[in-house]
């Protein structure tokens, strides 16, 4: 006679009397998901559990109602909230983060028809993480997915650091050094606080020809569900077009900056490797 199938959520050994099957079952959902930053179709969440479809709508709807997942409108797709962490979650969260906010980062590009930048916050490194090249065909050539110094001369870095402890930014300082890129670029480290205080301020970063000659950019943070900073955008752009028209262009920041932490905020991203 053949065996009867196990579902992942059984064992054949013995158990203890008091288990709650439906929690164990919902736990085994969460661990599906957390190997997923894009999400699944509940049809794949029941296929890959062994659960009964009914079963996983269930879990799902009861996983949302408590905050630990998110339904996806647009592609059906369940995805975690960030509300939770496991083991080796960092890379996850990473993984997680850029499909969130590379729309945004789009949509800024799409508006100011100028090249915009998004960076990330990992550990104690400031990453420029997804790149969209403006039409008009200026990149600046310093840059690339990948590159993380020079915080302190960037409208992406000023946008980050502005926002974290006194003691986070001068570990910063001395670790990658304030090295003189251009004759604008901020060489104190007082002077660069005051320059920090004044992007809360506004609430925007600016880099006048800092980082590269004839280069001005505007940046924005992006802030996770705690409210920290986990992210920042900005665009760069000639001098004469940021000074012919830097109101306009500062307002499509903010405004992308914006709507990428609301995104955020329905996902409750926390970013647990950022204490």
């Amino acid at each position: 006679m053949t065996p009867p199938s196990v579902s992942p959520c059984e064992t054949t050994t013995s158990q203890p009397n008091d288990v709650i099957t439906s929690l164990r079952r919902g736990l085994l959902i969460l661990e599906l998901l957390s190997t997923e930053p894009e999400g699944l179709l509940a049809k794949t969440v029941s296929f890959r559990t062994g659960l009964n479809l009914s079963t996983c709508y269930h879990l799902l709807n009861t996983l949302i109602a408590a905050n630990y997942v998110v339904k996806h409108s647009d592609t059906q797709r369940f995805v975690l909230t960030g509300k939770i962490s496991y083991p080796g979650y960092t890379a996850l969260e990473q993984a997680r983060l850029l499909p969130q906010l590379q729309p945004h980062l789009q949509t800024l590009r799409d508006q100011t028809t100028e090249t915009a930048y998004l960076s990330l916050r990992q550990h104690d490194e400031i990453v420029v993480s997804a790149i969209v090249d403006s039409p008009q065909a200026l990149k600046v050539s310093l840059l690339y997915v990948g590159y993380n110094g020079a915080a302190h001369a960037m409208a992406l870095g000023k946008s980050i650091l502005a926002y974290l402890d006194e003691r986070d930014v001068s570990a910063y300082l001395r670790r990658f050094g304030m090295p003189a890129l251009t004759n604008h670029t901020i060489l104190e480290e007082a002077a660069f606080n005051d320059e920090l205080a004044r992007v809360r301020e506004r609430g925007y970063s600016i880099d006048l020809e800092e980082f590269a000659p004839g280069i001005c950019c505007i940046g924005a943070p992006i802030f996770g569900a705690t409210g920290r900073v986990v992210a920042s955008l900005a665009i760069s752009l000639p001098a004469s077009r940021y000074y012919a028209d830097s109101v306009a262009l500062v307002q499509q920041v903010l405004a992308a900056a914006e709507a990428a932490t609301r995104a955020l905020a329905v996902l409750a991203y926390t970013t647990p490797e950022n204490p």
